[in-house]
C-alpha cells in the first residue's frame, strides 16, 4: 500500500493539473457558457499538440515493447498510436492545417 501512495504522488508532482480544461474566468458558479469560436480553436490547437506528442511517443514505446518481445503490449500501444494519429488529423482538418507530411503514418 505503501507504494502506492507514493507512485500517486509522484504522478502528482509530474502531471499536477496538467489534465484540466481551461476555466473561464468571470463566470458565477451556477452560469453556463458556451465557449466562443476563439476558445475553440485554442482547445482544438491543445488537443492537436497532445495527440501529435502521443502519436510520438506510442512509436518509442511500441519499439521498446517489440524489442522486450511484448507482443500483446506492443499491439496495444501500437492501437493508441493509431487513435492518436486519427485525432491529430481531425484536429489539424478544424484547424484548417494541411497534414505534415513528415508526420503521416
Amino acid at each position: 500500500m505503501r507504494k502506492a501512495t507514493s507512485r500517486r504522488s509522484k504522478e502528482d508532482k509530474i502531471y499536477s493539473d496538467d489534465n484540466r480544461l481551461p476555466q473561464i474566468s468571470g463566470l458565477g458558479s451556477g452560469a453556463v457558457a458556451s465557449p466562443g469560436p476563439h476558445s475553440m480553436d485554442a482547445f482544438a490547437r491543445m488537443q492537436l499538440e497532445v495527440a501529435a506528442y502521443i502519436e510520438e511517443i506510442s512509436i518509442e514505446l511500441g519499439a521498446m515493447a517489440r524489442a522486450a518481445q511484448l507482443s500483446s503490449l506492443a499491439y496495444f500501444v501500437d492501437m493508441t498510436r493509431l487513435e492518436a494519429a486519427i485525432n491529430r488529423r481531425t484536429c489539424q482538418l478544424q484547424l484548417g492545417e494541411t497534414s505534415d507530411p513528415e508526420s503521416t503514418t
